[in-house]
């Protein structure tokens, strides 16, 4: 029996598919070349690993980004001896309006505070608006020519005047589009207005209010299409300009807009309609209670958030397996940030004698180690009566005994109560003690820095002195502060723990495909050296097949010849 054989190629390799030996080649071969590829695949395990916890620490970056981020409005931005911090959502301001006679008061006037706005309330009544000078030429068919020529220049007081030539076959629409082309440089547009049936007024109005719109006919033009009168005054005024005035705590204001943008410093008020005689609305610049309020429940939104990841990376099933999502299960970064930000949210913070805690703000940790807002009228009250113990809680404040001590940094996390005796000699600092102790600042012209590793790590001063002195140093952490400083150690996306955790993992990741890439390159290339190695055998067994058969063939041959 002849067994058959199919000659296959594979790139430039020849071998034999159906073997002649028997042999289940491809499997022989995929064995063999499985014994290589196994470190490698250990390796890319390895790499899949090391993605995923990449990943893991990734949302964990994100989350500890979301906690700060709503801290950070409330947080100390500014540092200055006997001051407070400003720039934060504290300092900013809303414009409350209330109207004397129950009315909508944002009908009469809209108001927008910034933080260079006074806590204050103003009495505001508007008697008249400011207007725009309109005027109008006579009735006529906007597409019949005008059948007259001309100059006539136009533009408003005090601005660059245009010259409008008119051709006798333009129309009414045609001038009103010359005069707009001019616009930008006259402050003047062009309108048409039907009056009735096939009849037209052309309109021009000042761009801005109370400002004349001026208007030299040259040649007649103006005047022969009832722009002006014979004496060059306007024959048909449609609304005069004039200014705004108001009243501000029975102080009149008169201005050439709407906007007063400049009346009271810090304030934007837009006068939208004028007030009725016994009517008055009071305007209140307050904290932007909003703001803050927004911030503090932004921040138990992100903590709870950061909470779930935190519990689903630690807990361990009642049969005391670990669940495939707990990819950062005893990670010493996760139980790091997690003892930190348990010790703050259950510590006390600030200088504020009353407000030391969550607590005192009405928020409360329930059974599921989740914060609530469990009493918001407590937190209500602050906002509305108590502001600087609520400030004081989120703000770190710092207090000297000599105003030009200035402190540049603090991302200290310590509370601290000390006296620094700075020596000043040839009018220059050339030491700086705390209670005789060296070695805890060091000095650089007029910069003094705490030293890494002491208590003093993260504070920084500035110090011009002309002598020696010793100044009385109080630093108290703010809970914002605290929380920002702290979890930015972790998450910072440059200088964070996790970001190089996840900067080494990702280069393990680029050594470790690039070995396994190595081994199974190494691999394939063996793969091809065993191909050819069975098939050259396959050749070899199929040729000896061909050999026997043509041997049975001619001695079966020879067999018959002798019968």
């Amino acid at each position: 029996m002849t067994t058959t054989s199919t000659v296959s190629t594979s790139g430039s390799t020849t071998y034999l598919t159906g073997t002649i030996s028997g042999l289940d080649t491809d499997s022989l071969i995929e064995a063999a070349v499985s014994q290589k590829t196994a470190r490698a695949d250990t390796l890319d395990a390895k790499v899949t690993a090391n993605t995923t916890k990449i990943s893991a620490y990734q949302s964990l970056q994100s989350l500890l980004d979301d906690v700060t981020s709503a801290m950070s409005s409330l947080k100390s931005t500014v540092y200055s001896s006997l001051s407070t911090s400003t720039g934060n959502a504290f300092d900013e301001k809303a414009a409350y309006l209330t109207a004397s006679d129950g009315s909508d008061a944002t009908d009469m006037i809209a108001v927008s505070a910034d933080s260079d706005a006074v806590a204050a309330s103003y009495t505001v009544t508007v008697s008249q608006l400011a207007k725009a000078m309109k005027v109008a030429s006579d009735s006529m068919a906007s597409s019949t020519a005008l059948g007259s020529s001309g100059d006539f220049t136009i533009g408003v007081a005090g601005g660059t005047s245009a010259t409008i030539a008119v051709t006798s076959d333009m129309t009414l629409s045609d001038l009103a589009d010359a005069i707009n082309e001019q616009s930008d440089t006259t402050g003047v547009s062009a309108t048409l207005l039907k009056v009735s049936s096939g009849a037209y007024k052309l309109v021009l109005s000042a761009a801005d209010t109370n400002v004349d719109i001026e208007l030299s006919d040259i040649s007649g033009a103006a005047a022969a299409i009832g722009l002006v009168n014979e004496d060059g005054d306007f024959a048909n005024v449609l609304q005069v300009a004039q200014p705004a005035i108001a009243t501000i705590d029975g102080v009149t204001i008169t201005s050439d807009s709407n906007q007063l943008t400049d009346t009271i410093p810090g304030l934007a008020i837009s006068l939208l309609q004028v007030t009725s005689t016994d009517q008055a609305i009071t305007l209140d610049v307050e904290a932007d209670y909003s703001d803050i309020k927004t911030a503090i429940t932004d921040f138990i939104d992100a903590y709870n958030a950061l909470r779930e990841f935190v519990d689903t990376n630690s807990t361990v099933a009642a049969d005391g397996t670990v669940d495939e999502d707990a990819v950062l299960f005893a990670d010493s970064l996760l139980r790091g940030v997690t003892k930190q930000l348990s010790s703050i949210i259950g510590g006390e913070a600030g200088s504020a004698d009353d407000v030391t805690n969550l607590t005192a703000l009405g928020i409360s940790l329930n059974a599921d180690n989740q914060l609530e807002l469990s009493d918001e009228t407590t937190l209500d009250n602050l906002l509305l009566s108590d502001l600087d113990s609520l400030r004081g809680f989120f703000e770190s404040q710092f207090t000297t005994s000599d105003s030009a001590l200035k402190l540049l940094k603090n991302t200290s996390t310590a509370s601290l109560d000390f006296t620094l005796d700075v020596t000043v000699a040839d009018g220059a600092i050339s030491e700086v003690t705390v209670d005789g102790q060296s070695g805890l600042f060091t000095v650089s012209g007029s910069r003094i820095v705490g030293v890494s590793g002491t208590i003093y790590e993260g504070l920084s001063f500035a110090l011009v002195a002309d002598e020696s002195v010793s100044i009385d140093v109080k630093l108290t952490q703010g809970f914002a502060d605290l929380i920002t400083t702290q979890l930015d150690a972790y998450a910072n996306a440059s200088t964070g723990l996790l970001q190089g955790e996840i900067e080494r993992l990702s280069e393990a990741n680029t050594t470790l495909s690039d070995k396994s890439t190595k081994i199974r390159d190494d691999a394939e290339t063996y793969r091809t050296r065993l191909i050819a190695k069975y098939s050259a055998m396959e050749q070899e067994l199929y040729a000896a097949q061909i050999l026997q058969e043509q041997i049975k063939s001619i001695l079966g041959s020879s067999s018959d010849s002798d019968e």
